[in-house]
C-alpha cells in the first residue's frame, strides 16, 4: 500500500508579497491549530486502500468489515451508479448492486439494511431505498412528500430513535437526468411511523448531514455554489449550517452558520469550496470532505487542519474501534488510523461528556 505522512504547518502569508498560504503540494496533513495533533501525530500515515470509482457513501458495516459506497454517475447506456463495497483488511472491491437509479449517499439502518439515496431517473423522482445486505432484496422506502416527488435525495443519516433524515437538492434535474422539481430543496425527516416531514429549508443545495455525538445538533453542508451543470457561482453557499434539535427530537430550531469552506491547499481549483460529505467524532469535531481534502473543525467552527486528498467527496469512520477514517475521492479509497474515534454506528448515541477520553460509543 502506498503510504504518506508529510506534515506541514500552515502560515497565512500575503498575496502581495507572494507568500499567501497555498501551494502545499507535498503536504499529506496541514496543521492550522495545535489541537489538530490530538487526532493525528507525526507517525500517522495515509494509505491507499483501493483504486475504485468511489464517489459517495463510506458506510462501515461491522458484519463483514466492509465499507459500502456508490460509484459516480454513469450515462451510457442510461443514467446509473453502482453500489459497491471494499474489504477494510484486504482492499478487495466487490459490486453489491450493479444497477440503481443513480445511487448516492447511504447509511446503515437500525435493522442492518443499507438505506440508499437514489436520485431518480425521469419521469420518476428520487427515493430512499431499503437494501437487505443479506438477501439482496430491495424496496422503495419513501419517494414523496404529500404526493409530491422528491428531487434527488443526496445523503442520509439515521437517528437513535429510528428516524431517517436526508437532504434533497435538485442536482438530478440540473444535470439532465432527473424529473422537474415539485418541491424546494429541503431537509426531510421520515419518522419511525412512516410520516415524512420537511424539517429545514432555506438551503440552495443541501448536501451532506450529520448529528453531533449527543444528537442535540444537526450539521448540513450546502454546495450551492456548485450549480451542477459544470458552472460555479462563488456568491452562492459553500458552507456548513448547524441547527439545534428540539427537545422532542423530531424538529429543528435556531438555524445558524457554522463554517464557510474554501480550498486551503490549492485555491486555484475552480470555485471556492465544495463541502460535501460530513462526519463527527466522539469529541464533537466535524470532518468535512472538500475539493482539497478532509477539513477538520472543532465544535465551535474553528478549522484545525486538513488531511489532503484532492477531490475528496465523502468519508466514514470504520474498523471495530471506529478509529480508521476511510476517504473517497472518485478514483480511489484511502484510509488513515486516527487518535480520534467516530461518533458511532447508526442508531448509537455517544453519551460521553465532551472532555472525557473514556467514552465508548
Amino acid at each position: 500500500m502506498e503510504a504518506s505522512r508529510r506534515l506541514y504547518r500552515w502560515e497565512q502569508g500575503l498575496l502581495r508579497s507572494g507568500t499567501a498560504a497555498y501551494g502545499y503540494s507535498e503536504a499529506s496533513f496541514l496543521v492550522l491549530d495545535p489541537a489538530f495533533m490530538e487526532i493525528i501525530n507525526e507517525e500517522s500515515t495515509l494509505e491507499l486502500l483501493a483504486e475504485a470509482d468511489a464517489h459517495e457513501g463510506g458506510v462501515y458495516n461491522p458484519e463483514d468489515d466492509c465499507v459500502y459506497f456508490s460509484s459516480s454517475r454513469q450515462t451510457d447506456p442510461k443514467p446509473n451508479a453502482q453500489i459497491m463495497k471494499v474489504h477494510l483488511a484486504t482492499g478487495k472491491v466487490e459490486v453489491v448492486k450493479s444497477e440503481t437509479e443513480v445511487a448516492n449517499g447511504m447509511v446503515l439502518g437500525k435493522d442492518g439494511a443499507l438505506l440508499v439515496c437514489n436520485q431518480g431517473i425521469r419521469p420518476h423522482g428520487g427515493f430512499i431505498e431499503h437494501l437487505n445486505l443479506k438477501t439482496g432484496e430491495s424496496k422503495v422506502l419513501i419517494d414523496n412528500w404529500y404526493g409530491r416527488r422528491f428531487n434527488s435525495p443526496n445523503d442520509v443519516v439515521v437517528k437513535s430513535d429510528g428516524s431517517i433524515w436526508f437532504t434533497d437538492p435538485d442536482y438530478a434535474w440540473v444535470q439532465g437526468f432527473g424529473a422537474e422539481p415539485e418541491v424546494k430543496n429541503h431537509v426531510y425527516r421520515l419518522s419511525p411511523s412512516g410520516v415524512v416531514d420537511a424539517v429545514a429549508d432555506g438551503f440552495v443545495k443541501p448536501n451532506g448531514l450529520a448529528f453531533s455525538p449527543d444528537e442535540s445538533l444537526l450539521y448540513v453542508t450546502d454546495t450551492g455554489s456548485t450549480i451542477g451543470d459544470g458552472t460555479v457561482d462563488i456568491q452562492k453557499p459553500h458552507s456548513v449550517t448547524v441547527i439545534d434539535v428540539d427537545e422532542n427530537g423530531a424538529s429543528l430550531k435556531n438555524k445558524r452558520h457554522f463554517a464557510s469552506i474554501a480550498t486551503i491547499v490549492e485555491p486555484k481549483y475552480e470555485g471556492v469550496g465544495c463541502p460535501d460529505g460530513i462526519k463527527v467524532d466522539t469529541e464533537g469535531r466535524v470532518y468535512i470532505a472538500n475539493l482539497d481534502g478532509v477539513q477538520v473543525f472543532d465544535k465551535k467552527g474553528k478549522l484545525l487542519g486538513m488531511i489532503k486528498i484532492p477531490g475528496a467527496t465523502n468519508m466514514g469512520f470504520a474498523g471495530r474501534d471506529l478509529q480508521t477514517l476511510v476517504i473517497l475521492n472518485g478514483t480511489a479509497i484511502y484510509k488513515i488510523t486516527l487518535s480520534a474515534k467516530g461518533a458511532g454506528l447508526t442508531g448509537q448515541v455517544c453519551t460521553q461528556k465532551p472532555k472525557s477520553r473514556k467514552a465508548h460509543c
